[in-house]
This record gives C-alpha cells, sequence and structure tokens, in this order.
C-alpha cells in the first residue's frame, strides 16, 4: 500500500539501454576501483550484466536477494576509511551485495525504479561487489560516489516533508532532525517479527535507514491513529505501540553500523497519516 513499484516502460528500458551501450567508452565492464577518503575521480563508474547461477540468500543471508555470479563483478580496494555510496543503474530488476571488513549489505529498490543502492561507511580493506537481478538479467552501470557530510533534511522546495524517503545517519548528523511522512498500516500481522510487535504493517518497509557509525538514535512517530513501530536490524528487532504518547510509538536505542528496515503501522481498522523523526540522544 505505502510503496508502490514503478516499472520502467519498454521505451524507458531502451532509452536506458542505448545510454548504458553509449557509457561503454568511459566505464568499463567489470572494472575494480581503489578508493579512499576524497577519492578522485568522483564518480566512478563500471558497467556489466547482472546475475549469474548463485542465489544471493542462500549465500549472503536471507537479509539479501535475487540471483548473483559465483564471483564477484567489481573488487573495491578502499585504502582510507569513505562513506561510500553504491548503486545501479540498470534495464532489469537490479539487487547488490558487498561484502568486505565492515561486513555485508545487501539491497533490492532503495534506489528507485526497481534498482539498487548501499550507503556505508567503510573501513580499509578488499570489498566483494555482485551485482544480481529478480527475474530477467540485463545491463548495468555501477556507480561509486562518496558521501559528504549529512544527508538532506527530505524537505521539498515548497517545505513540505518528503514522503517514504530513506536515511543515511551517522553519529552527529546534520540536519537533526530529520522527518518524514506516510500512511500507517497495511496487509501485514507485525507478529511476524515476534510476539511484542503489535498492528499491521506493509509488506515492505515504509523507510530504510542505513547507520554509517553507532548512535544513539531516537525514532518516533505523530500520527492522526494508534501508531505502532517496528524497525529491523542486523542484529536486533525492535517493536513498539504508545511509548511517545497520544497513542504513538517511540523506539530509543544505540544503533550499529548496518541496514534496517522501518515499518509504521497501526494498532486498530483505521489507518491514517504520519510524520516519522529520527533525532540523535
Amino acid at each position: 500500500m505505502n510503496r508502490i513499484a514503478l516499472r520502467r516502460t519498454a521505451a524507458q528500458s531502451i532509452a536506458l539501454g542505448a545510454a548504458l551501450v553509449a557509457g561503454l567508452a568511459t566505464a568499463s565492464d567489470y572494472r575494480n576501483f581503489s578508493i579512499g577518503s576524497g577519492f578522485t575521480p568522483d564518480p566512478q563508474t563500471g558497467t556489466g550484466t547482472t546475475g549469474g547461477a548463485r542465489d544471493a540468500a542462500q549465500a549472503f543471508g536471507g537479509q539479501c536477494s535475487g540471483s548473483i555470479d559465483t564471483t564477484p563483478d567489481h573488487v573495491i580496494t578502499v585504502t582510507s576509511a569513505v562513506n561510500l555510496k553504491l548503486y545501479t543503474t540498470s534495464t532489469t530488476d537490479s539487487t547488490l551485495v558487498m561484502r568486505g571488513p565492515s561486513g555485508t549489505f545487501c539491497d533490492d529498490d532503495s534506489r528507485g525504479e526497481l534498482d539498487a543502492e548501499i550507503n556505508a561507511m567503510l573501513r580499509p580493506g578488499r570489498y566483494e561487489v555482485y551485482v544480481g537481478h529478480l527475474g530477467q538479467t540485463g545491463q548495468y552501470t555501477l556507480t561509486l560516489t562518496e558521501n559528504v557530510g549529512g544527508t538532506s533534511s527530505g524537505a521539498g522546495d515548497d517545505g513540505s516533508i518528503e514522503a517514504y524517503r530513506d536515511f543515511t545517519l551517522g553519529a552527529g548528523f546534520t540536519p537533526d532532525p530529520q522527518r518524514s511522512r506516510g500512511e500507517t498500516g497495511g496487509s501485514r500481522d507485525a507478529r511476524s517479527f515476534g510476539k511484542a510487535c503489535v498492528g499491521t504493517i506493509d509488506t515492505t518497509p515504509d523507510h530504510r535507514l542505513t547507520v554509517t557509525s553507532a548512535l544513539n538514535l531516537k525514532i518516533f512517530v505523530e500520527s492522526t491513529t494508534d501508531s505502532t513501530l517496528v524497525v529491523v536490524g542486523p542484529n536486533r528487532t525492535w517493536c513498539d505501540d504508545d511509548s511517545h504518547g497520544d497513542l504513538d510509538a517511540e523506539i530509543s536505542g544505540m544503533f550499529a553500523p548496518g541496514q534496517y528496515q522501518i515499518f509504521v503501522g497501526t494498532n486498530g481498522n483505521q489507518n491514517g497519516n504520519y510524520t516519522i523523526t529520527l533525532t540523535e540522544q
């Protein structure tokens, strides 16, 4: 209900395919990268064909999806700690897996239009990157760019708050607080994440949170109904109903680096509109 996948039209796919072919002059197939803080040129790109014979979920865990190759498509050598954004532009439903000293990172659709994006603070070392797909094989361009400073507040030009936005945060992030909005609820029973969870939530997360460095974070909801929260992280699931008061939900705690899924639910028969706020404690 909250997120509807926007599948490309045939015309968009043809145009993108042409752009990818044209890009081969400057982006090498299956190239490797050596980067560090302040790397140049920025961005850097590589190209290739998605997928392979390996199931990403079986190889790297249930948080990963798609079919990937048995060997990495790209290797990134990180020479000094860098806050990296890694994303695909493809002619299919692409997925990403990145594995290295800072952990295993997986994504499906965070880039939008069925493409994948990973934002992560990477310490020095060797990282393997796999570009997969769900469904059909396609061509892709992989882009690496440095995340410099904090992410935007999500406010549009008219001052409105962006709906269903994703967040990339680390200790001392700015601006603080950061907000988004959406509609509560969905068709999934929150108890699928444990008996402590209540309410109905969407089948896909309303927001994705990438934590680049450990931080003490407060997440709360202000809504027109009885809201609930579910936050699913690498090693823990948080659930809440009314901790923020006035039937709204709040979760506070220390968040380790990694990727988190946020679901905003409703405890009752009525859905409502909400604003979600993330602030450092």
